[in-house]
């Protein structure tokens, strides 16, 4: 079982070397948590809803995306699928090496995907 604080803790893990947020979200955009800087323009549940909406889109020319990276003016954001039904995305400064930021995308994708797998399991 997943509890709510440790997940906390767990994807606060990955905010250093200029990563500086990261979110676990369902495919729908429900965001499950979220941990980062406060100075945010964008609440963080409509940044997963974007994120969720921008998955579906690119899954619809991409019929086995596992991993996808946006490069944006200010930052970069990498996002990944796990255990199928949920979706993991950090978010990093515009200079911070991409390499480390997928390296910590997959290590706590890896380090989640039981941990989700089980509660789906337990779900159906």
């Amino acid at each position: 079982m997943l509890k709510q604080k440790a997940l906390i803790d767990v994807l606060g893990q990955v905010n250093t070397s200029g990563v500086d947020g990261s979110w676990l979200f369902n495919k729908d955009g429900l965001l499950l948590a979220y941990v980062g800087s406060e100075q945010k323009e964008v609440a963080s549940n409509v940044s997963a809803a974007l994120l969720a909406s921008v998955w579906t889109a690119l899954e619809r020319r991409a019929c086995d995306l596992r991993e996808s990276i946006l490069v944006l003016e200010d930052s970069t954001i990498a996002f990944t699928l796990v255990a199928r039904t949920m979706l993991l995305a950090v978010k990093a400064h515009k200079n911070a090496d991409l390499g480390m930021v997928r390296a910590k995308l997959h290590s706590l994708s890896t380090y989640l995907e039981q941990p989700i797998l089980s509660i789906s399991h337990d779900l159906i």
